[in-house]
């Protein structure tokens, strides 16, 4: 008891070190929208173009500046000196700063099981009085200077149960030569430059050829345009990339669209503007941390295709809803409100899908209009709940998505190849669900092969383990060969995404049967507080 006491001790006061290293007191100064800095665009072959109709100008650190022409498409390209370094951690669980008691807990249950724990804090201090704080502690038990080591170890730690992921410590962005042309004229060269082109336009810049969209069947290629000021340099993936300065309002001007259909009624997209803003709030500082900006424009964190023609509809259809974001019920934080396209009938609960604590205002909701009690964690109810689906929100035809409440995928001898090869065991035989979701989504399945046996403990790798599946909601039938193994699959599942939070055609369709974008947000995160913080 007594040395238990003093590692207990000596686990406080390493938390009170961390705390310490950060500032813990606000600073004050007026309210104004937060500034954002958001990834827009890498180039891979370190060679962009951009157009600026109105004309603008350009910065190159602090060397050299000039004019750029309107209507001119100028080129930047860049030559990679030195790669990016990083490290890979193996995080198993994330506290809230002040959450000392939870922190001491959870370090000292991962030392007994032999583990050398280590702390990585993130965050920002607020930058206006009063307003949340949302800083974290991030618990680890191992770190690698390879990600292909990580990722193994991952692996390994997951047959046993152990949930982990992977935070990448950014230490020491790439850097290069950059230069830039246009007009018929060389402007510039610099070598290894720390803060790259600065770029801002009169009204509007066009990015030729952003990809968007990594890993996606609607993966591409297009033009977008951006109405902030853009920095280029060289980052953390050893190649050219964007990032465009902003202000959180003209950012949802841009995300709001690009989540959720422009043509959805209005209130579905104030509901979507306030998710949105408090997503984006909730985990300002803790995403990319140390690369210069704050967020990307993926699915990673945000899809935002930057200024679009309806921006000016957009903008008035959601400016009542100007600072106004979700609170938790019983701290002082704000709700990290996300959503995913189409939940299938069911919400999702956080800790389920991702690794986290239950968060209260997170544990899944009915998305039907009548009011069944459903048990979808079990296997019977699930297959009756696919096959013979109820009326739900989210399944109501002339909504975006609601054609995604229920599907069916084949999987061909071909494409079942592939999963043997992702899954590493040999050939296939028996595949059991260990754990479903309150919405029906498997997050643990295991995987019995002629050379041994995987454990699948994560929804997104389950999906992406079957070719990218909609959602892990799903019942399968499995063909087998005369030796007993696994050659082909037919599926049928509900839903389009994660299932956490705010269903977007569930939104949609309230919206359009009257509710207000208050009742939406109440619906999808009981009990959270709407509040404007500026």
């Amino acid at each position: 008891m007594i040395n238990s006491g003093y590692k207990r001790i000596a686990l406080f006061l390493s938390f009170l070190i961390i705390m310490s290293a950060q500032n813990i007191f606000a600073a004050r100064y007026p309210n104004r929208t937060p500034e954002i800095k958001i990834l827009v665009a890498q180039y891979t072959n370190n060679c962009l173009e951009f157009m600026m109709p109105e004309g603008g100008t350009w910065k190159l650190g602090n060397a050299a500046s000039g004019e750029l022409e309107a209507g001119v498409t100028y080129r930047i390209e860049g030559g990679l000196l030195t790669e990016a370094e990083k490290r890979y951690h193996l995080m198993v669980a994330t506290v809230d700063l002040m959450d000392q008691e939870r922190y001491i807990d959870i370090t000292e249950k991962y030392q007994k099981m032999g583990f050398r724990t280590h702390t990585i804090s993130v965050g920002e201090a607020p930058k206006v009085s009063g307003m949340p704080d949302n800083r974290v502690v991030h618990i680890g038990i191992d770190a690698y200077k390879d990600k292909e080591k990580a990722e193994a170890r991952k692996a390994a730690l997951a047959a046993k149960q152990i949930k982990t992921w992977i935070y990448i410590e950014n230490i020491m962005n790439s850097s290069g030569s950059l230069n830039m042309s246009g007009g018929g004229q060389h402007f510039t060269g610099a070598f290894g430059s720390d803060e790259g082109y600065t770029l801002k336009s009169v009204k509007g810049t066009i990015l030729k050829n952003v990809e968007h969209s990594k890993g996606y069947s609607w993966h591409g290629f297009e033009n977008r345009t951006y109405m902030g000021t853009l920095k280029v340099n060289f980052g953390f993936d050893d190649c050219l990339e964007v990032i465009e300065v902003t202000n959180l309002e003209d950012l949802l001007v841009g995300v709001v669209p690009s989540e959720i259909s422009s043509k959805a009624p209005q209130a579905a997209m104030e509901a979507q503007a306030v998710a949105a803003r408090g997503e984006i709030m909730s985990k300002k500082g803790l995403r990319h941390v140390n690369t210069g900006y704050d967020y990307c424009s993926e699915q990673h964190c945000q899809v935002y295709k930057g200024y679009q023609k309806i921006a000016p509809t957009i903008a008035e259809k959601i400016k009542d809803t100007t600072g106004v974001i979700l609170m938790m019920k019983e701290y002082s934080k704000i709700l990290d409100a996300v959503y995913s396209s189409n939940c299938g009938g069911h919400t999702s609960a956080n800790q389920n899908i991702w690794i986290g604590f239950p968060n209260p205002h997170l544990q899944g909701v009915s998305d039907e209009k009548g009011t069944k009690k459903r048990d979808l964690t079990n296997e019977q109810e699930v297959k009756q709940y696919i096959t013979n689906p109820p009326n739900s929100w989210c399944g109501q035809k002339g909504f975006e998505g609601a054609d995604k409440y229920r599907w069916k995928k084949s999987i061909s001898k071909d494409d079942w190849k592939k999963i043997v090869e992702k899954a590493e065991i040999g050939k296939i035989k028996s595949i059991s669900i260990g754990k479903r979701d309150v919405s029906g989504r498997i997050f643990e399945m295991t995987f019995t092969g002629s050379e041994g046996t995987k454990v699948f403990i994560n929804e997104l790798e389950i999906r992406q383990l079957f070719g990218g599946l909609r959602s892990s909601c799903f019942i399968a039938e499995y063909e087998k060969d005369k030796e007993g193994y696994i050659v082909s699959a037919e599926l049928k599942g509900a839903g389009f995404g994660h299932g956490v939070g705010m269903c977007q055609t569930g939104a949609q369709s309230m919206a359009g049967s009257g509710y207000t974008y208050k009742q939406i947000l109440e619906h999808y995160f009981p009990e959270a507080r709407i509040l404007k913080i500026y």
